[in-house]
């Protein structure tokens, strides 16, 4: 009889633990899309002494122990294209050889379009530019008082100079130097791009450059 009593007991207390209302869970569904913070990266820009900006930084320049500050700058132009430029505090530079024959011009005092033949290695950009120094009573970066911006048409085939007689140069010292009459004829093949006077960009920029 006792053990009749047992089981019932135990039969009633199960009975009465399923009998408990379950909690309410509630599942939230998964949304489409996130609405957390989204990661961004940001790409650090060059400025000017005024805080205006000249473009997106692209890398440091490590060629050269001596000037570890000097870095590539995407300069964008009017009308949408872009440029890669090398800039320091102290200006733009030119990032191709001067004189040597290296930025020559079919006239004289080196108007009209200027024959660059010393690019090896353009840049990843869909257009190709050059500054060129003029001006300054030292030889210091610091001391230029112009940079010339030129710059080739899109997507530039190399030409060959080699048939074209040439009249001036622009030298190491920042400025155009014509050659003896009649003129300069390459020896042999000298493939480069043709590039137009665009701008002098120290009219838009006052040095010295920084990056915040």
């Amino acid at each position: 009889m006792r053990t009749v009593r047992l089981a019932v007991l135990v039969l009633s207390l199960c009975t009465a633990a399923f009998a408990q209302p379950k909690p309410d869970i509630k599942v939230q569904p998964r949304p489409e899309h996130p609405t957390g913070p989204k990661q961004r990266c940001c790409v650090p820009v060059m400025v000017d002494a005024t805080g205006k900006e000249i473009g997106d930084l692209i890398r440091w320049d490590d060629r050269m122990p001596a000037w570890p500050n000097y870095a590539w700058v995407r300069y964008e132009l009017q009308g949408g294209d872009a440029v890669h430029l090398l800039a320091g505090a102290d200006g733009f530079q030119p990032w191709t050889s001067l004189g040597g024959s290296a930025v020559v011009f079919q006239a004289a005092d080196c108007s009209g379009d200027a024959f660059v033949n010393q690019m090896t290695t353009p840049t990843l950009s869909k257009r190709y530019g050059v500054v060129l120094p003029q001006g300054g009573p030292g030889p210091g970066p610091w001391a230029v008082t112009k940079a010339w911006l030129y710059v080739t048409g899109p997507f530039p085939s190399r030409v060959d100079g080699q048939p074209i007689l040439w009249k001036a140069q622009w030298d190491f010292t920042n400025q155009c130097v014509p050659y003896p009459a009649p003129g300069l004829t390459f020896g042999g093949q000298q493939w480069g791009f043709w590039m137009k006077k665009v701008e002098d960009l120290y009219v838009k920029y006052k040095r010295p450059f920084w990056v915040p």
